[in-house]
């Protein structure tokens, strides 16, 4: 897994509930960060908590994943997975380490970029990709499912499309071709010269004119007998040369 992000420091919470701050240490003392809890003194309400922050975070994923929940649990934000650009965001304030974080989130395997701002640091992740992985890893599976059903729709949409591009332009150049296909044999036939064509051909180049939408296939189809979309197109390139080079 390479190697071990350690970072020692000093990990400082400030908690306003005696409740929390109490689960805070007893997490804190089963990940071995050595927690102490003291009261504010000029506010009774307020307790602070401060640990030795210097584990081998990507040997210890429990450790990593908690610190990950807990930051984003108090400072995360993040943006509905179907409305903008994908956004997750913790903020780090200015009297803690955001290194601590960004060396958790390396851990699990999770590129987080910094940027400081007005009385701390935020630290991000825009890429959608990552963004479930940390949300699965964070133990949040019902938002990591809906950021990947979004993403698999998005998917879908974008194939759909594609393949809807992709055919009308394949339907607009089979128009484009038919009615300049149409406007050749229209061309003959008005100066007469059709007569040396034989019968099928006439009814082909007629059916053309007549249908300049129709696919080889559907011409085909329509001749009596039918025939197929390699007969036609054989046909069709027979007329059409002559048609162009004007030889009967």
């Amino acid at each position: 897994m390479g190697q071990s992000a350690i970072l020692p420091g000093t990990l400082e919470m400030r908690i306003p509930s005696v409740v929390v701050a109490r689960r805070a240490y007893r997490l804190m003392k089963t990940l071995g960060l050595a927690p102490k809890m003291a009261a504010n003194r000029r506010n009774r309400m307020q307790y602070t908590l401060t640990a030795v922050v210097g584990v081998g975070w990507d040997q210890d994923y429990a450790a990593a994943s908690s610190i990950a929940t807990g930051w984003f649990l108090r400072h995360g934000y993040i943006t509905h997975p179907d409305h903008g650009p994908a956004h997750l965001e913790f903020w780090v304030p200015r009297d803690q380490d955001p290194a601590i974080l960004v060396a958790a989130l390396d851990a699990l395997h999770v590129k987080a970029k910094t940027a400081p701002k007005p009385g701390g640091t935020s630290v991000y992740l825009k890429d959608r990709a990552q963004i479930r992985v940390l949300l699965g890893k964070m133990g949040a599976h019902r938002a990591m499912l809906q950021w990947e059903s979004v993403d698999v729709m998005r998917h879908m949409k974008n194939q759909v499309n594609r393949l809807v591009n992709s055919e009308t332009a394949n339907l607009r150049r089979a128009v484009e071709s038919g009615l300049t296909q149409a406007e050749y044999f229209r061309q003959v036939i008005d100066e007469g010269r059709d007569r040396a064509w034989d019968e099928a051909g006439q009814i082909l180049a007629r059916l053309r004119i007549a249908h300049p939408d129709w696919s080889l296939a559907e011409l085909g189809q329509a001749m009596v007998p039918p025939l197929s979309k390699s007969a036609i197109n054989h046909r069709m390139r027979r007329l059409l040369r002559l048609a162009k080079d004007r030889v009967l």
